[in-house]
């Protein structure tokens, strides 16, 4: 048994983390069943890339909240994509809890002899995923046969008695709200008084960023997630987040008077964008020509991709190609210096 703990600063403590443990075990696991009470789009195209990368011969998902309170479209979208997958590769399934709220979180691994290990405690499946949220978790991994057992053994008698297949359940009422950004760490949201004051200051130094598709970039740029996991020694292979994203800018834009220079004061900087976002940008690498949001690589990805998904033109999972571009309505997005000290003005807007 071992204590599983967040570790945010100042609270920090010789305790492994809930993701550490959650992918220390899937190298030496068979199956992996999971009911938790709420999911999160990214998080759901992380299973699925995690059982395309390691050895995992199922996976089997229960979500115990999201049938009675609601999925955002992009989530749901997500959530049949992974069943898809899944079922269609004879390895598992994702099932939703209907009679009643289950808000419990249980992580069951299975090897051929059987339950082995848990986990159980507050996390959460977004918990799997890195960086986000500064929501402090705690939980508890049991080793010990019995109770992996009672755990593996309790996931099973839900499905059975209180679940069914998402794609046999009929649901056509979403949540509004695109939560990607809200409560995210490093992102403060804006007024639209100052979104409104910051456009009235904007200088002529500006630059249209191209986003590159997946016929020129397709494991890098918005489509990062499609390129190689990153391997550990233990074998197993994480995969690159859905939202992870460092664009590649062209050396004809990055040598233009006024672009943010690498190594300089001016590398890192602050952005206001359109829709009432503020984070810190950074470049870096030869020529300036890397641009990424700065602590996080997520942030500017679920800023981007985000958008995309919003605007129903991009489902979770799927690559940003030219077509997705062309849908959305524009393959750039434009940064623009303002009279602000170090404020940079980020625009990925459409008129519709």
């Amino acid at each position: 048994m071992e204590l599983l703990l967040s570790n945010y600063p100042p609270m920090k403590t010789k305790c492994r983390t809930f993701s550490d443990m959650f992918y220390s075990m899937v190298p030496k696991s068979t199956e992996l069943d999971i009911a938790v009470g709420y999911i999160t789009s990214d998080s759901l195209m992380e299973l699925q890339r995690i059982v395309e990368l390691n050895t995992l011969k199922a996976l089997n998902l229960t979500i115990g909240m999201h049938y009675l309170e609601r999925f955002t479209k992009v989530e749901y979208n997500a959530a049949l994509k992974l069943n898809d997958f899944l079922t269609e590769n004879k390895c598992g399934e994702v099932r939703l809890v209907t009679p009643f709220r289950y808000h419990g979180k249980l992580y069951s691994y299975s090897d051929e002899q059987g339950a082995f290990a848990g986990i159980i405690g507050s996390n959460n499946l977004s918990s799997i995923v890195e960086g986000g949220t500064r929501v402090y978790e705690s939980a508890v991994f049991l080793d010990d046969k019995n109770m992996a057992c009672q755990i593996n053994n309790f996931i099973r008698e839900l499905v059975q008695t209180s679940t069914g297949n998402i794609r046999d359940l009929h649901i056509d009422n979403f949540r509004e709200v695109n939560p990607l950004l809200e409560g995210h760490e490093f992102v403060k949201r804006v007024d639209p008084h100052e979104v409104a004051e910051v456009m009235l200051q904007r200088t002529n130094i500006s630059f249209d960023i191209p986003i590159k598709p997946y016929e020129v970039s397709p494991q890098s740029n918005l489509n990062a997630f499609f390129g190689k996991g990153r391997e550990a020694k233990n074998g197993l292979v994480k995969p690159r987040h859905w939202y992870e994203v460092e664009l590649i800018v062209p050396k004809n834009i990055t040598e233009q008077n006024g672009y943010p220079k690498a190594k300089t004061d001016d590398a890192i900087f602050d952005v206001i964008t359109d829709d009432g976002w503020s984070f810190k940008c950074k470049v870096s690498g030869d020529y300036s020509k890397n641009f990424r949001s700065e602590g996080d690589l997520k942030i500017l990805g679920k800023w981007l991709k985000g958008r995309l998904e919003n605007a129903g033109v991009l489902k979770v999972g799927d690559p940003v190609t030219k077509e997705t571009l062309e849908l959305y309505g524009r393959d750039t997005f434009t940064l623009t210096k303002t009279i602000r000290p170090g404020i940079w003005y980020l625009d990925f807007g459409v008129v519709r």
